[in-house]
């Protein structure tokens, strides 16, 4: 439902992080943010959550297992089932541009 210190192994190993409960002070949150991971917290679409045999169920009543691609987005709080395709991000120009520039 959530994640607590005792789950660092698993967040390091992680690609991602969804959580059931929380929001964007929650443990699961600030340690993503600490590592550069994805994370979405709070995903109210998630039913149940069974840590014995590996898997979580959502509204739909779609479940997932271990091993089953799921995507989210960290940006929207979207969450996708199955692999989505990704791309890196762009820098174009504007201010970001001009500010990374400089940092380097």
């Amino acid at each position: 439902m959530e994640t607590s210190p005792e789950d660092i192994e698993g967040m390091v190993s992680a690609q991602g992080i969804l959580t059931a409960r929380g929001g964007m002070t929650s443990h699961a949150a600030v340690v993503a943010r600490g590592m550069g991971k994805c994370c979405v917290c709070g995903c109210s679409d998630i039913t149940e959550i069974d840590d014995h045999d590996k898997m979580f169920m959502v509204m739909s009543g779609k479940t997932f297992k271990e091993g089953d691609w799921i995507t989210i987005s960290g940006t929207s709080g979207e969450v996708y089932d199955g692999k989505v395709a990704l791309k890196d991000a762009n820098i174009e120009g504007g201010e970001l541009k001009t500010v990374m520039e400089w940092a380097d």
